[in-house]
């Protein structure tokens, strides 16, 4: 999750914030920031480490300085992540940064509070260089962070009285978060102190895609982070991801479809995506999963179908039809073996189709496709 995503949730369950903004891309800067406290915080909202280091977090001291900046960041794309969000921040006196987090140890079945006087800076590097700053108390799952729990690790970090029960409140908040939304990690880093008491200046979350069916928050991030084309395959039942190629790939099995982007990927060749049209595939999902494929405009379509529960006859009355409906569909050159697949090579050779029985001799013929 990104930070002003993890930030609404932490605002929703009482957690300190300082006061923040968020502009999304294509607002209007001018007029959100008008109004807002200078100097500040200008925070690209984008989903990698470090981004500081980045160049991706800096101070505005000026309503102009912070359009300036946001114009700058809303260009930037790094790691192939684009800038949507951008959070801008009062920036508040800081006495002391502190880390906290509760996270799910997979592998041990149980979860941990952890916290440290070394916060601000990545964790794992201070696990490698000071093991003994960090503290790590596990707890049940059934009893959570009790109190005496929250106050002894506060105790550890030095506080007292009114900011030991301050932080004691967050950490039981953190197990709060965790519980009700079935998160692997709720993480502050840094928690500050600052004249006015503690705040959450970053935060990090990541949940369980998995509990999507009984989460609508997980639900609602995941199609928020959906391009048109993304939600398109989820409505229609399979894997998609566009990549940045010119050949677009439809296949049955996320084995065999990455297989196919590693041979690719082998001889220089680009994909335009990632589609597994799954198991089993209807002749209504495929023709679907070719629809989409033609609206990212390749320059050909490789179809790698390995039929087992997939009937290759199937596939091929799909791509007839698909064929048939779109005239304006790029070359297309199929594979086809397994299940019927003499019936699907005989029905896509009565129309015309060429269809090859070997991935290589297929991937061939795209190098030709492409270079006449």
């Amino acid at each position: 999750m990104l930070e002003y995503e993890s930030k609404e949730i932490f605002s929703e369950f009482g957690i300190p914030l300082v006061n923040n903004m968020l502009i999304l891309k294509g607002e209007d800067i001018e007029e959100k920031v008008k109004d807002f406290s200078f100097p500040a915080l200008v925070k690209s909202q984008i989903a990698i480490g470090s981004r500081k280091k980045a160049g991706l977090i800096k101070i505005a001291k000026s309503a102009n300085e912070a359009i300036s900046l946001c114009d700058e960041y809303f260009k930037r794309n790094v790691a192939g992540f684009e800038v949507e969000a951008i959070l801008i921040e009062e920036l508040v006196t800081v006495e002391q940064e502190y880390y906290c987090s509760v996270a799910l140890d997979a592998s041990g079945r149980q979860f941990y509070l952890i916290a440290s006087k070394e916060g601000g800076i990545d964790i794992e590097e201070v696990s490698k260089t000071t093991p003994d700053a960090i503290l790590k108390e596990s707890f049940s799952f059934q009893d959570g962070i009790s109190e005496e729990l929250a106050n002894g690790i506060a105790n550890q970090l030095g506080l007292s009285g009114k900011q030991n029960a301050e932080a004691s409140q967050i950490f039981m908040k953190l197990w709060d978060i965790a519980f009700k939304l079935e998160a692997q990690l709720v993480e502050i880093n840094p928690l500050v102190m600052t004249p006015s008491g503690l705040f959450a200046v970053d935060g990090k979350m990541i949940l369980d895609d998995d509990a999507a069916f009984r989460q609508p928050i997980v639900q609602r991030l995941q199609d928020r982070k959906l391009s048109d084309l993304e939600k398109l395959a989820k409505d229609a039942g399979f894997s998609f991801v566009e990549l940045s190629g010119n050949i677009g790939i439809l296949a049955n099995g996320a084995g065999l479809t990455m297989a196919l982007l590693d041979i690719l990927s082998e001889l220089g060749l680009k994909p335009a995506n990632f589609l597994d049209v799954g198991g089993g595939a209807s002749k209504e999902r495929v023709y679907k999963a070719l629809e989409l494929i033609f609206k990212l405009k390749p320059s050909a379509v490789l179809v790698n179908i390995f039929g087992g529960i997939t009937r290759c006859d199937i596939v091929a009355q799909a791509i007839i039809q698909a064929l048939s409906d779109f005239s304006n569909a790029p070359p297309m050159i199929i594979r086809l073996t397994g299940t019927n697949e003499k019936e699907g090579i005989v029905l896509l050779k009565q129309a015309n189709i060429e269809a090859f029985q070997d991935i290589m001799s297929a991937v061939k013929k795209v190098k030709e496709v492409l270079s006449e």
